[in-house]
């Protein structure tokens, strides 16, 4: 079987989505062909050292312009939705097309070449847009937000199946008209490696956290992980617990505003780190006492963060400060391994880290390690992504 993914960025690129497709493609790529198409590398490249084997991996034309402007990320996306459209005209005939949503419109293309070569088309959901940018106040031009809604109901008609990778994701496509039969549930993964607590203390210890009690939010700081209420919380808690430090480690269009708010604002409470590389971050995830994985509100079935699995691969507790059935909450709920509160409150988020201070966070961080085994590790991923395609081909063969 021939699989051919479509997707921007594709490792050395160090975004979530290339992670994730370079990992997925791998594990395909023992089994079948697998063909990738993506853009110029562009995602901080210079950071990542991983390098899927056994892939084929067409880069198509694209500009590389920095991400750090709204005008270079646009012009990155508009140049590669065309140059993958020409790309996936010489690639040779797969058996299946899969596209994901980096950057939204991507789903066209996929579905264009998949009608191309009439074979099937499988769209993975990793977000909904125009949703996300609606719910954050960036797109507000009710004639575009419908036209991308007319578009967005043309891809999921044509699309074979529709990977979601969260419940809330499911029910909010399933609202929204998509026939539950088309779409599958599949979670994203995180990395297995888990730093033993000797480890640990001496990674705390080297940091200088030894005495501290670490809240931490690994990943992504952008405007939907909504990074502000955090400091909002550590401003409101520095005096009330003084041995806490949060802990930012990633980057974002978030992180310099915030590196300023808390200069100016004096707070000594919070720290920022560099981007690591994946395994890095992982073993550094591994000395917080608690994470944070925030959302803005609005986003509720629009995006199921992936550091959540990282996280309790890692083996440590997490407070979701997310909307009330959001999958991270739904998680949290359902291992014993976080505690929930809502988004955009910085009294409810300082009163759950004070609170956390007295519960079991260790027993509580292996009932997330444990279900991580058992249900979100990366081989069970992308077995079922396997297990998806060679059915969506092969009963396609069969006539079904």
């Amino acid at each position: 079987m021939r699989i051919l993914f479509i997707n921007q960025y594709f490792p050395p690129d160090a975004s979530a989505s290339a992670y994730l497709l370079g990992e997925l493609a791998e594990d395909l790529a023992q089994h079948h062909e697998v063909v990738v198409i993506a853009g110029r590398p562009s995602y901080s490249p210079g950071s990542s050292t991983y390098r899927p084997k056994g892939v084929f991996l067409r880069y198509c034309w694209s500009t590389a312009l920095s991400r750090a402007s709204m005008i270079g990320r646009l012009a990155n996306y508009a140049s590669f939705i065309i140059g993958a459209f020409l790309r996936a005209l010489t690639v040779g005939k797969p058996d299946v097309v899969v596209a994901m949503t980096d950057p939204p419109a991507i789903g066209l293309v996929g579905l264009s070449a998949a009608r191309r070569y009439r074979v099937p088309f499988v769209y993975v959901c990793q977000d909904i847009f125009p949703d996300v940018a609606v719910a954050l106040g960036k797109l507000t031009t009710g004639s575009l937000v419908s036209a991308w809604r007319t578009l967005n109901g043309v891809v999921r008609i044509g699309a074979t199946r529709i990977v979601v990778i969260g419940r809330d994701m499911e029910q909010k496509l399933i609202g929204e008209g998509v026939e539950p039969g088309k779409l599958a549930l599949i979670r994203n993964w995180g990395f297995a490696a888990v730093t033993e607590p000797v480890e640990a203390a001496a990674r705390r210890a080297k940091q200088g956290w030894a005495e501290r009690f670490i809240v931490m939010h690994a990943g992504n700081l952008g405007l939907a992980q909504n990074p502000s209420v955090l400091v909002d919380a550590a401003a409101v808690i520095r005096v009330r617990v003084p041995e806490m430090l949060l802990v930012f480690v990633g980057d974002g269009a978030s992180r310099i505003p915030l590196e300023r708010r808390v200069k100016r604002e004096g707070l000594e409470n919070v720290v920022f780190l560099p981007y690591r590389p994946k395994d890095e971050a992982q073993l550094l995830m591994g000395t917080a006492d608690i994470h944070v994985v925030s959302l803005a509100r609005g986003l509720w079935g629009c995006v199921a963060p992936s550091k959540v699995y990282g996280i309790m691969a890692a083996g440590r507790p997490f407070i979701a400060a997310v909307e009330d059935g959001s999958e991270p909450a739904l998680l949290a709920d359902e291992h014993g391994c976080g505690i929930a509160v809502e988004p955009d409150d910085a009294n409810a988020l300082a009163n759950a880290i004070e609170r956390a201070r007295s519960l079991p966070l260790d027993d509580m961080g292996r009932r997330g390690r444990e279900a991580f085994e058992r249900l979100y590790d990366r081989p069970i991923g992308t077995e079922a992504y396997r297990a998806l395609l060679e059915d969506v081909v092969h009963g396609r063969e069969r006539g079904r």
